[in-house]
């Protein structure tokens, strides 16, 4: 095998997918992996035709189970993900492991409370808030196409190789709880809950994005407002100016709404998806296909980068990750006792001494660094005062005071971990100063669309002349090169290209969007090629250039609906909170506005919707806890369709300490999501810090570059440096 983690050796003994997904990735990083099946075999085998075990196998050694010890004992990383004590039950010790990293995925954890409760995908995306109320006249559904499992398995690997770089004479678990995966790829509505409530505001209120999913005259077509100046565009490109002003109440689902929508529609059934799609590009609004199984492989983007690949008959995603040649050519090494210990730089914070210009904006590259920053990196994060990261505005508003771009808690909890330096790139001032500040770094990250750090001379050929070994992390929404690269586009843009959005819904009603998982899911595989390559940079020297395209990303986690396309010529219909094996489903209870979702294995020649309505004729008549205590005493999971306001006070999550709490100027005190695994022994805390204030540490990091109280003070009255929005 080639790639960064050639003579890297991974043991992995696990069915279906988080773990093959998070083995696939080291795979794809050029690791050998040899894949151990459970006794009964793998279950994704009788999947469909079997192509979705193919992708997520491909590549690997396959092995019996009686030599699995052999092979575990050379191995540098074993992973499973058979639920806690089933290794055991094997017959493996885990205290015989002999200074591996050993990765744990399992519902909720390997401690807690929860550790042992019953668990499917749907019951976790309950419990999580993946299951959402998408239409008001339904049942909440979940997100489909068995993405979270994939969501589970990326941070695996994120975990995996963290731990590789842990100091530990023993053998370094790492502890995956895929509940905490799942609320960890969310837009903290924990932090918006609780921030709506000081405010006196509905904790639960939601706005649709708009104008979301629509029909166009031959298929389905999003188009995702981002900013008032959007709105203002969409509107135009209508022909419906009057509304420009009611972009809010339109929004938050006033009267005017309905009057909005109907006009808008037969607008847009008129055209072709790809008429509207170039036509609001054309005027810089996100927009984009609602792509299916089938309509994915005619996209022009992927067609242009060859992203779909052939594979035994039928075809799947690539990798999610592009590195520049070097990489990709090198085998680093050959296993030896030279390398038993895989990674030099093994520490209790395991990337101290990493130094990281944050060039991003938003969330993907920002989150991220946001990782990087918690386990040790000095994290440098660039804004200006002319034009601060725009996350700073989502679930902050205006009428809170003049300092209100400091009070949104999703960039406050994207952004922990950081030092905050204001720049103005577009002056010569700015640009020499961020020079400097790159010929220092280790690694650049950014996730601007193309052309945008080419502009300020911090592109990657730039960076080089500057720092030969650097290593910079691109993340453009729609990737460097291809027809849409200069496409503008957000989370919800992803999701829509790549199929996320075609396999989430009922059957009957229209697509619809995750809205949240696309911009974090990304920065975890970012950030698994990045270690990736700060491993090959440590054999070789060599800097590299990362490429993480966002749709390719999102693709590689929504690969069964284009397998099934390739393999069976059918479009898989979107299947509400149905999946196969299992008679499931989301049910009212005796309380206003309270789900709870439950699965049973059952035959697929069972009536569901009998099933449906026997189980909620029950569940109408008792309370959620009941219902919940019931069915798992019986071993049925259930789990309440859980919001944002009651995602604090979860036991399993105080338990296990997901959550920390930091004090922050402005805004005071507040619980952070923290990381959903645990490495033992490895860092006692999830994060190090709050998130700083615009240009805090203006002066800190100037000073270290050797600037004087006057130079200080004349960028200050340049306006290069600040410590305030211009204009707020």
């Amino acid at each position: 095998m080639t790639g960064p983690l050639a003579g890297l050796s991974v043991v992995e003994i696990t069915e279906e997918i988080s773990g093959p997904y998070a083995a696939k990735l080291f795979v794809d990083l050029g690791a050998e992996v040899t894949k151990i099946e459970p006794p009964n075999g793998d279950r994704l085998r009788d999947w469909g035709s079997g192509g979705l075990f193919e992708y997520l196998n491909a590549g690997k050694r396959i092995a019996a189970l009686e030599d699995a010890r052999a092979l575990i004992e050379r191995a540098d990383v074993v992973v499973e993900n058979l639920g806690p004590g089933a290794l055991e039950a094997l017959g493996f010790d885990v205290e015989d492991l002999d200074r591996q990293v050993l990765l744990r995925i399992s519902p909720f954890g390997q401690s807690g409370p929860w550790r042992d409760r019953p668990a499917t995908s749907l019951t976790l995306q309950a419990a999580s808030g993946w299951v959402s109320a998408r239409d008001p006249d339904r049942p909440p559904v979940q997100v489909g196409a068995r993405i979270a499992e994939y969501v589970a398995g990326a941070y695996g690997a994120l975990g995996a190789l963290t731990a590789l770089r842990c100091a530990s004479d023993q053998v370094v678990q790492v502890d995956v709880s895929s509940l905490e995966a799942l609320l960890a790829t969310l837009p903290y509505p924990m932090l918006l809950a609780e921030k709506m409530h000081s405010l006196g505001l509905p904790t639960n209120a939601r706005g649709a994005p708009m104008l979301g999913v629509m029909r166009a005259a031959d298929g389905w077509v999003g188009i995702n407002c981002l900013t008032g100046q959007h709105w203002l565009d969409v509107c135009e490109m209508l022909g419906l100016p009057e509304f420009a002003e009611q972009q809010i109440p339109i929004m938050m689902g006033g009267p005017e709404r309905a009057e909005f929508y109907a006009r808008a529609e037969p607008v847009l059934a008129e055209q072709t998806v790809t008429e509207i799609v170039e036509l609001a590009q054309a005027m810089r609004i996100p927009a984009s296909p609602v792509n299916d199984g089938a309509t994915i492989l005619d996209c022009p983007q992927y067609a242009k980068r060859g992203f779909f690949v052939e594979q035994a008959g039928f075809r799947r995603p690539g990798k999610a990750f592009r590195f520049s040649s070097a990489a990709n050519r090198t085998t680093l090494r050959n296993r030896g006792p030279e390398i038993a210990v895989p990674f030099g730089s093994r520490t209790e914070r395991p990337f101290a001494g990493l130094k990281v210009l944050d060039l991003s904006t938003f969330w993907a590259g920002a989150y991220l660094t946001c990782y990087l920053g918690a386990f040790g990196a000095d994290i440098v994060k660039v804004e200006s005062i002319q034009r601060p990261d725009g996350f700073r505005y989502s679930g902050a508003f205006p009428f809170e005071g003049d300092d209100w771009y400091e009070r949104s808690g999703l960039w406050q909890a994207t952004n922990l971990n950081k030092r905050d330096l204001t720049l103005d790139l577009t002056s010569q001032r700015g640009r020499e100063i961020a020079r400097r500040l790159a010929a220092q770094a280790d690694v650049v990250v950014e996730n601007f669309s193309p052309r945008v750090v080419e502009q300020f001379g911090l592109d990657y050929e730039s960076l080089v002349a500057l720092k030969p070994d650097v290593i910079m992390v691109r993340m453009p929404g729609f990737g460097l090169h291809g027809p849409w690269r200069d496409y503008v586009g957000w989370a919800l843009n992803f999701e829509q290209t790549a199929g996320m959005s075609a396999v989430t819904g009922y059957p009957d009603g229209p697509p619809c969007n995750p809205q949240g998982p696309a911009d974090p899911i990304v920065g975890v595989h970012a950030g698994v090629a990045l270690l990736a390559a700060l491993e090959h940079r440590r054999h070789t020297g060599e800097g590299q250039l990362i490429e993480v395209a966002q749709i390719e990303v999102a693709a590689c986690v929504t690969a069964e609906p284009v397998i099934e396309y390739s393999i069976n010529g059918v479009v898989p219909q979107r299947e509400g909170n149905r999946q196969r094996g299992f008679l499931q489903g989301v049910y009212p209870t005796n309380e206003d506005g309270v789900w709870v979702a439950l699965s049973v294995p059952g035959d697929d020649a069972v009536n569901h919707d009998v099933f449906d309505e026997l189980v909620a004729g029950w569940t109408r008549t008792q309370s959620c806890d009941v219902i919940g205590k019931t069915l798992r005493a019986q071993g049925i999971p259930a789990e309440r369709v859980i919001t944002g306001e009651h995602m604090y006070g979860i036991p399993q999550l105080d338990a296990r300490g997901f959550y920390e709490e930091f004090e922050r100027p402005i805004t005071g005190a507040h619980r952070y999501p923290g990381w959903p695994f645990r490495i033992t022994p490895g860092p006692p805390t999830h994060h190090r810090a709050a998130a700083p204030t615009l240009g805090q540490h203006n002066d800190e990091i100037l000073r270290a570059l050797g600037l004087s109280n006057d130079e200080l003070a004349s960028l200050r009255d340049e306006r290069v440096i600040g410590e305030r929005v211009l204009n707020a």
